[in-house]
Formats: C-alpha cells, structure tokens, sequence
C-alpha cells in the first residue's frame, strides 16, 4: 500500500506524544517517534538514573525547549525561573551566531518510506549550508547517543521536505550557568535503522 496516494496530515498530541497520520478516506497511522525507537538506548545509556531524576531532568528540558520555540516564533522571554540559566545559554548561542538564520523552529516530519516521525528543535540557514541543531539541558554529553537521534531526524526531514537539504548536525549543551556548549555530531543511521527493526519486530 502506498501511503502518498492519498493526501496525508500529520498530527501530534502532545499530553501524549503520539504522532498520527491521517489519510482522507483510509484508516489513521499511529506512527512511533524518534524517541520511542530509540528507548533500548536510551535504556542502555539513563538505566541507572532514577526515574524521578529523569522525568525532572525531561521536564524542565521541554520547559527550555518551549521558551526558546517562543522567543524564535515570538520575540519575546517567557520562561520558568529554574530553567531562566538554560535560556541564557540558549541566546548566548544565538548571539554568537548572528549570521545563522533561524528558518524552521519545532519542526515536525514523518519518514514517508521507513514511518516513523519525530520534531527537530531548529534548522538554521548557515553560509555553509543548513544546519540541523538540537538543544539539550543534560549534564552529561552522550555524543554517540545524539548520532543516532539527528540522524533520524536528518533523513526524515529530508524525506519528509523533498527540498530541505541538511548538511550538518550539531547539539548545543545548554548548562544552567548560563553557558553552553557546541557539539559537532557525527549521524548514525544504521544503528537507529537497527532499533527500528526491533520496534517492528512481531512474532508470527
């Protein structure tokens, strides 16, 4: 069945992270995310963390990630005190890049061809070329880890687009100092490719 006979939307419900892509006239596709695929890793990498470190840690990360969306979209700061160093960071980064053009904020995208989807925190317009760019507000660097994660957005997004042609990934560390660190990362597919063979798996 070829899914792009028909015209498609995708929708995400946020309260339960579901992406689901509505066809006129055939059934709805709950597609998993990015992350979803993703969780024998991530198991593998935050297993020894409690869990009520990390739902903290994951909330006041999508916190950040929300002002900094509304700053790009809006222009204006909107955010929590406990993350107000987190942002900081985030526009010591943008200060520090001003010919860097902000060209899509939270853009989300499903792969037409492997179905799965997921949202890219920026893209960014660059002298070089278009950049693929993730913020994290972890302590630690997990540079291995955000391989496999970019590289599924880059070739999503590239899917999904048709015309978005990425040329580099990279993870701004944001820290509550008020610093950040940059990250150049270097994309993994075939391991996401290999979780994802794992999500799909169904016995006969």
């Amino acid at each position: 069945m070829n899914i792009e006979r028909a015209p498609t939307k995708l929708l995400f419900d946020e309260a339960e992270h579901k992406y689901t892509l509505r066809r006129a006239g055939l059934a709805d596709i709950v597609l998993p995310s990015v992350t979803q695929v993703m969780e024998p890793l991530e198991r593998k990498v935050y297993g020894d963390i409690s869990s009520f470190t990390l739902d903290n840690a994951a909330d006041r990360g999508t916190r950040v990630h929300r002002a900094a969306e509304q700053y790009l979209k809006y222009g204006f700061r909107n955010v929590d005190e406990d993350c107000a160093g987190y942002f900081d960071g985030f526009m010591e980064f943008l200060e520090d890049h001003l010919s860097w053009e902000p060209i899509h904020s939270e853009y989300r995208f499903y792969h037409k061809a492997l179905l799965y989807a997921g949202t890219a925190d920026l893209l960014m317009k660059t002298p070089k070329g278009i950049v693929l760019i993730d913020f994290k507000t972890t302590a630690q660097a997990h540079t291995r880890l955000w391989g496999v994660q970019l590289a599924a957005y880059w070739q999503g997004i590239q899917n999904y687009s048709g015309s978005i042609d990425i040329q580099r990934a990279l993870v701004v560390q944001l820290s509550g100092d008020g610093r950040y660190v940059l990250h150049e990362i270097k994309p993994n597919m075939p391991l996401f490719l290999s979780c994802l063979q794992i999500y799909n798996f169904r016995e006969d």
